[in-house]
């Protein structure tokens, strides 16, 4: 049996025997650990029909670095469009590992239909369907330039959802893009790190970001999330907010671990790990934190 299967296998297991998951989340939370076994090993299912570094949906090139969408150029005409608000910072969306930008497409239609406009909202997909911090970070730092200066905005509001947290906050750690952050929405993101058997610390391609988060490793210094939580975990002028599932199989022994010490609100959803990101209390939660409220 190979290496990535083995431990799919193993964090099945987990899942089905772990008590604090009810039978209303078991569907749910264990969907995850069983699309590892049949998505050769990458984890997620990629929800988008492209390549990852398809630029068509952009109003730029990108040469092959990234991909994703946002502004005007995705022709979407189900919306009437309006004029972005002097008050509100466009969205950039950070997708998890094994995902891309399709996954939140709905919510981009959600806050369509509330009045924001398709210059409003953006997201990136990551070359790599599994990407290091550093890959991350080098990413969204040359599209997160490039959003502003297409909005002409100097500060944007960043939602991410599962691995895509802690590498948008390594993301404004390493490039010091502090005072380019208005709102920071985690979701489900790692924050006080996994225990090995929910990510792995292999060598193989899916485990790559994983040693940066491995909970065994914390207070080494050295440690990428030990050094990113060092000091204030809610530096800089940001309205940090987090949300987690309570029924997240990611997270069975350390639960809170997508909360931030500091932030303006620290909220749990009775959902899984990628409910966490699709559910409606999270857009309702999304929409008045995003609007400063």
């Amino acid at each position: 049996m190979s290496h990535w299967l083995t431990r799919s296998v193993r964090a099945t297991q987990r899942c089905v025997t772990t008590p604090m998951y009810p039978l209303f989340a078991y569907s749910e939370g264990c969907r995850l650990l069983f699309d590892a076994v049949t998505n050769g090993g990458h984890g997620c299912k990629d929800g988008c029909d492209r390549p990852r570094t398809a630029s068509d949906r952009l109003p730029w090139e990108t040469d092959g670095r990234y991909g994703g969408w946002g502004g005007e150029i995705l022709g979407d005409r189900r919306h009437t469009p309006g004029d972005p608000e002097p008050d509100r910072s466009p969205v950039v969306f950070v997708h998890g590992n094994g995902r891309d930008a399709c996954d939140w497409r709905a919510h981009r239609d959600y806050l369509r239909e509330r009045g924001y406009a398709a210059d409003d909202l953006w997201a990136i997909t990551f070359r790599r369907p599994s990407s290091t911090h550093d890959e991350m970070a080098a990413q969204l730092e040359a599209f997160v330039a490039r959003v502003r200066a297409h909005t002409g905005r100097e500060r944007v509001s960043v939602v991410a959802h599962s691995l895509g947290v802690t590498g948008a906050r390594y993301w404004m750690d390493a490039h010091d893009r502090y005072d380019a952050v208005d709102t920071f929405v985690g979701l489900a993101g790692a924050n006080h790190g996994l225990v090995p058997w929910a990510g792995g610390t292999g060598g193989d391609g899916y485990a790559r970001p994983f040693d940066f988060l491995d909970s065994t490793r914390l207070g080494e210094d050295g440690h990428g999330l030990t050094e990113l939580n060092r000091g204030d975990e809610t530096p800089g002028d940001v309205d940090y907010y987090t949300i987690r599932g309570r029924y997240d199989p990611l997270f069975p022994t350390n639960p809170d671990s997508p909360r931030l010490d500091g932030a303006v609100e620290n909220r749990v959803v009775w959902r899984g790990h990628e409910g966490v990101r699709d559910g409606r209390r999270t857009r309702r939660l999304l929409r008045r934190w995003l609007s400063g409220g």
